[in-house]
């Protein structure tokens, strides 16, 4: 019986739990470049910063190597948490790398109409469906590819497990008008069991998106990934003017105000109102 203290161990109850395909891939690298025989009560700062240095090596960026960082973290908190099991007295510190905090790039109109005009000529009207769907919902691609009839309810509301999100924090998610007409088909098909988006592949929505970046002439435009399409519901929300930013971030499964407040300037009309209440406080101090 192999020692459950390894990380390969801990990483294989995480996957068989449900863990996003693309974090368990990160995960594997980690162990891969740790050793695969470190047991997480062995992994310090000395082997973290070693990590880091490693990655950096590589070319990555921080925000791509901050992400290599939380799949390692996911595996120590699942240890940490679980004492008399893996007997880890204490969490290494882990220093997160600095992110470049560019803007974040979300579909015009126009980009999206092109996109199904494309899609639909190159007869890719599924993958187009699961664009649109994150467009709709928020969800990383991840997140889509993982859900499964069980989560959604009567109401068509979609109910993320800790599992099956990035930060481990489950989620409620109600559906538009046109992602319902999405996913409806594919739920009167398929068992409770079953993941909804279980006839694509993660890997293929990736090149079938690369193609769309090479036709639209937006090879150059690094910050035009899949990613976007979640940044595009988020602005669309902000940009109404009529959702508080707490609940784009509820929608959107952000935990940190860090990350929700990056939405905060898109909602002018908002920031009016809130003067005209300050002015309307003013006149009527002077007055009174």
């Amino acid at each position: 019986m192999k020692n459950p203290k390894l990380l390969t161990e801990i990483h294989k109850k995480l996957t068989l739990k449900g863990w996003e395909k693309l974090q368990s891939s990160r995960g594997l690298k980690v162990i891969e470049l740790l050793g695969a025989g470190m047991l997480v009560t062995e992994v310090n700062e000395q082997h973290i910063e070693h990590l880091v240095d490693t990655l950096q090596e590589r070319g990555l960026q921080g925000s791509t190597i901050n992400r290599y960082l939380a799949s390692l973290s996911k595996m120590l908190s699942h240890a940490h948490k679980r004492h008399a099991i893996y007997h880890m007295e204490r969490m290494p510190f882990i220093e997160w790398e600095d992110e470049n905090e560019g803007r974040d790039r979300y579909l015009m109109a126009e980009e999206e109409r092109e996109i199904i005009r494309l899609m639909t000529e190159w007869n890719l009207v599924e993958y187009l469906e699961l664009y649109l769907f994150l467009i709709d919902s928020g969800m990383r691609l991840g997140e889509a590819l993982s859900f499964k009839k069980s989560n959604v309810d009567e109401h068509l509301v979609v109910h993320l497990k800790g599992a099956q999100t990035k930060n481990g924090h489950r989620r409620s998610i109600p559906l538009t008008k046109r992602a319902v007409s999405i996913v409806n088909p594919l739920l009167a098909n398929i068992e409770r069991s079953d993941k909804v988006f279980g006839h694509l592949n993660y890997w293929r929505a990736e090149n079938v998106w690369r193609k769309l970046r090479k036709a639209m002439d937006l090879q150059d435009d690094k910050d035009f990934v899949i990613h976007c399409l979640r940044h595009t519901c988020a602005t669309r929300l902000a940009q109404s003017g009529k959702i508080e930013l707490h609940l784009i971030g509820e929608m959107l499964g952000h935990r940190s105000w860090v990350m929700i407040k990056r939405y905060a300037h898109l909602i002018p009309s908002n920031l009016r109102g809130a003067i005209a209440i300050l002015d309307n406080h003013n006149e009527l101090s002077v007055s009174g």
